[in-house]
């Protein structure tokens, strides 16, 4: 009940908190049944969207800790649920950023863009962008676990990390160079070189977006392609092609860097 209250509506997430309801909420979450801990992590993500002094009183409660278990060793809904609630906590709050990470909170929200439902991913893929936003020790090691698992996944894990990486490089340049220097460029190549359907897809999707207002990822994007569109298979060469007319489609920047290249050959 306390959750839907909350739900969109800040006038009574305020008043939740005066009346004390945060509390024990988090003790639910720490110490009740399955479907109390769900419905708690829930309501506790309903009541830090948006409200800053709500994040604060939550972590101030020791509402952190459970919630990073319940990502890790939680039920599905739980799962869902924590994961949504910790995007919530360290948006916009460098200190919740600081305090999940200490917690161990990035590796089972990797794990879930690895592994998790559709739902799990959204929400896990969301929090992993807020803990990386303005907190570089945050993005290196987002980053650096999504880029091995591009690398070296699954099939169905290199899709999902090629995305959220695409999604943390998304107008945020900052998030670019980081990938770019925990070496993501190259697995991403490969998978728009040799991957599957939706792997090339993710991937060219990420590549340009981490093209996108950095130069030196440009024209160290555009150059692999180009090598792969003049020496690679046949498949290689359609491929490479089909990417680099996404990285070219309404940007002058990347079409003069693909030009630089083809030149330069």
């Amino acid at each position: 009940a306390l959750g839907r209250l909350a739900d969109d509506n800040d006038a009574n997430r305020i008043a939740i908190a005066q009346e004390g309801g945060i509390a024990p909420l988090v003790a639910l979450v720490r110490d009740g049944t399955d479907w109390q801990k769900e419905k708690a992590a829930k309501a506790l993500g309903r009541l830090a969207d948006d409200n800053d002094a709500n994040r604060i009183a939550i972590a101030q409660e020791g509402g952190i800790t459970p919630l990073v278990a319940l990502v890790r060793d939680g039920t599905y809904w739980q799962k869902e649920n924590a994961a949504e609630a910790l995007g919530r906590l360290a948006d916009d709050n460098d200190a919740n950023r600081i305090a999940i990470a200490q917690e161990g909170g990035i590796t089972p929200l990797v794990a879930l863009v690895r592994d998790g439902t559709d739902y799990q991913k959204e929400n896990a893929a969301e929090a992993l962008g807020r803990l990386a936003d303005g907190n570089d020790a945050n993005r290196i090691a987002i980053c650096a676990q999504l880029v091995a698992l591009v690398r070296d996944g699954t099939d169905s894990q290199k899709v999902n990390a090629a995305e959220v990486l695409g999604r943390l490089a998304d107008d945020n340049d900052a998030n670019r160079i980081a990938i770019a220097q925990e070496g993501g460029i190259t697995p991403l190549v490969a998978l728009v070189r040799d991957g599957t359907y939706y792997q090339k897809e993710n991937a060219a999707e990420a590549l340009g977006r981490l093209a996108d207002g950095n130069d030196a990822n440009r024209i160290a994007i555009c150059a692999q392609l180009v090598a792969l569109v003049r020496d690679g298979t046949d498949s290689q060469k359609e491929n490479a092609a089909k990417a680099l007319g996404h990285l070219a489609d309404d940007n002058d920047a990347n079409r003069i860097a693909i030009a630089q290249e083809e030149l330069s050959l």
